[in-house]
């Protein structure tokens, strides 16, 4: 069974916040294949879950003095701070490839997909459930998911070299937090072309598939369109809570 990647590389937050709704609503629909979706957000942005309050969580005086953007996602899970030093992934897949698997199944699967790439580079990263991934202790991954209908969307971070200065500003919880970059913590970042390549082929290992890249559909990109117009653009979907 075939997949599809698409790499949207470095891209607007809202833009690739709508692309990754567009995918799922395609795939619903069965207009394209179950997708792996990989970007990184510039300029940088706070991505904010579904239920999660916006004065509890975000300084916005400094994320307007950095140009952080706001945008609130589909998906359950805490509130994070992105930039182009981050790596996004996100799996749309229907729930009959995973045999209607629980949600603890599936963030177990994908994490340790994650896990295995990362020790391809000498890089040993421990899983702690539900859904992190911890170097020396510290979070370098997080991921969130969401069921609805038949579709399920999960989505993952990877501190790179992320800027997590500008994070502790901008994020009023991660100051104690304990967080941490590849980096930081081994004084480089493997090529992010090579890591790409690497968790493309753990998840085809994991799902056991043929992942095949391509581009957006017509109808996706005129969906992400509509979508950014209705909602991600928006300051009333953004700041509902």
């Amino acid at each position: 069974m075939g997949w599809r990647l698409i790499d949207t590389d470095i891209a607007d937050p809202y833009y690739v916040t709508a692309a990754d709704e567009a995918i799922s609503q395609a795939r619903k629909e069965k207009k394209v294949e179950n997708t792996l979706h990989f970007y990184r957000r510039n300029p940088a942005a706070v991505s904010v879950g579904r239920s999660r309050k916006i004065h509890e969580d975000i300084n916005l005086d400094e994320c307007s003095k950095n140009n952080v953007k706001i945008v609130r996602r589909t998906t359950g899970g805490g509130t994070i701070y992105t930039d182009k030093q981050c790596l996004i992934y996100s799996l749309v897949f229907d729930r009959e490839s995973e045999e209607l698997k629980s949600s603890q199944e599936i963030f177990e699967n994908v994490c340790k997909s994650v896990v295995n790439t990362l020790e391809r580079f000498d890089i040993d990263t421990v899983y702690k459930p539900p859904n992190d991934i911890l170097f020396n202790g510290r979070k370098i991954s997080g991921s969130a998911q969401i069921k609805k209908d038949n579709i399920v969307l999960i989505h993952g971070t990877l501190l790179l070299d992320t800027n997590l200065e500008l994070m502790k500003k901008v994020l009023k919880k991660s100051k104690n937090a304990k967080v941490s970059t590849i980096c930081r913590e081994i004084g480089y970042t493997p090529p992010m072309r090579d890591i790409k390549e690497r968790l493309k082929k753990e998840f085809e290992m994991y799902f056991g598939i043929n992942i095949e890249k391509t581009t957006f559909s017509t109808y996706e990109n005129s969906l992400i369109d509509k979508l950014m117009k209705k909602r991600y653009l928006n300051d009333a979907w953004n700041f509902m809570r």
